[in-house]
């Protein structure tokens, strides 16, 4: 018998990848198909792949110390008016909500910043949390 709610599959949606660039398009995978199911604009879909694009892109570029095989979970699930994104990963903690605002210059960038910028700029909430060898970093996105 339906319900109208929506049951935990439905309404979450998971991907476990390795510290690969190459893995990214998976994730982009994921948010396009949630994204598709669940209706969402297409702002929406670009807004969190261009987001999880370079959070993922920072954790494997800079997260690890070793070239060894790492996970990383992206989970996205519905809560109420808001997509909520979680990605954890097992490398050097680091806090994206600290990462300093861009500077404005006429002179060429030579350190990064920018991509960061975006991640805030796109989404509406943004929590982090480093704890027994887990980053955990909390996204959400109003619908």
């Amino acid at each position: 018998m339906a319900t109208g709610v929506p049951s935990q599959t439905e309404s979450t949606g998971e991907i476990r990848i390795a510290n690969k660039i190459s893995e990214i398009a998976r994730v982009a995978d994921l948010v396009d198909r949630f994204g598709a199911r669940h209706k969402f604009s297409n702002e929406v879909i670009v807004a969190l792949n261009v987001s999880l694009d370079e959070i993922l892109n920072n954790i494997i570029s800079y997260g690890y110390d070793d070239t060894a095989h790492h996970d990383i979970l992206v989970r996205l699930t519905l809560c109420g008016g808001n997509v909520e994104v979680v990605v954890e990963d097992d490398g050097r903690p680091f806090d994206p909500r600290l990462a300093p605002a861009p500077r404005s210059s006429a002179k060429p960038r030579t350190e990064g910043g920018v991509g960061l910028h975006f991640v805030r700029s796109l989404t509406d909430g943004h929590e982090y949390a480093s704890r027994d060898g887990i980053n955990r970093f909390r996204l959400t996105k109003k619908l």
